[in-house]
């Protein structure tokens, strides 16, 4: 009699079994961006050849309704040769007690990209009277559709700098351009483990069963 109940039970492990082992399986979307954006920028000296520096900016082209930008960066010039670092890490230059910059994309709709700057260098241009630079942008997240983002964007700028030499505490214009990947996880469910699995498996059981029952008395009345 045992034996008769074998196949079911195992019919039964064997499809639940299965039906446990699907999970949500990890997967993710990758976002292109490109776009530029008209740049202000208005410093305040914080240390000896390092300025504090506060971004805005507003883009026509930004895709995914990141159209503007805000931040604070820190940066550090080179008063023999014109060149300067920049960074939103105020520890790249050792200073203390000043809070973590950073760059935030956003728009009219929920949509927020955040990213650090890292690695950034520029140089005055005496004879035009601009800066120009660039960077690589490290991408900490996001909310909207960005959420849990991560990846790598770059960056260049060229800032007009002649209004500093009438007013040193005037907001100065260029143009940035950002490009580069938005990686966003993304959860594709797949099915749970739940009472069909269970069914299926007792049908299959019983219809077994039921088979070697017939077999059994067909056999004996023979």
């Amino acid at each position: 009699m045992n034996r008769l109940y074998t196949p079911w039970v195992f019919g039964i492990v064997t499809l639940v079994s299965f039906g446990s082992s699907l999970r949500s399986a990890k997967a993710q979307t990758t976002y292109t961006f490109n776009a530029t954006y008209d740049g202000s920028v208005l410093t305040r000296q914080i240390a000896e050849n390092i300025t504090q520096t506060s971004i805005s900016g507003l883009s026509n082209d930004a895709l995914y309704g990141l159209t503007k930008a805000s931040g604070i960066a820190y940066i550090k010039t080179n008063p023999i040769d014109g060149s300067y670092r920049f960074s939103t890490n105020p520890q790249t230059f050792g200073l203390e007690n000043q809070p973590l910059g950073g760059v935030t994309l956003f728009g009219e709709g929920g949509n927020k990209l955040f990213y650090q700057v890292e690695n950034g260098t520029g140089v005055f241009n005496p004879e035009t009277l601009t800066t120009s630079g660039s960077n690589t942008n490290i991408i900490t997240g996001g909310e909207g559709l960005f959420e849990g983002a991560t990846g790598t964007l770059t960056g260049s700028e060229v800032y007009q700098v002649a209004n500093l030499l009438v007013d040193p505490t005037s907001a100065s214009k260029g143009i940035v351009r950002i490009n580069g990947a938005i990686v966003v996880p993304a959860t594709q469910k797949v099915p749970e483990p739940n009472a069909t699995a269970a069914f299926v498996a007792i049908g299959i059981g019983a219809t077994f069963l039921l088979r070697r029952r017939r077999l059994s008395r067909e056999q004996k009345l023979s």
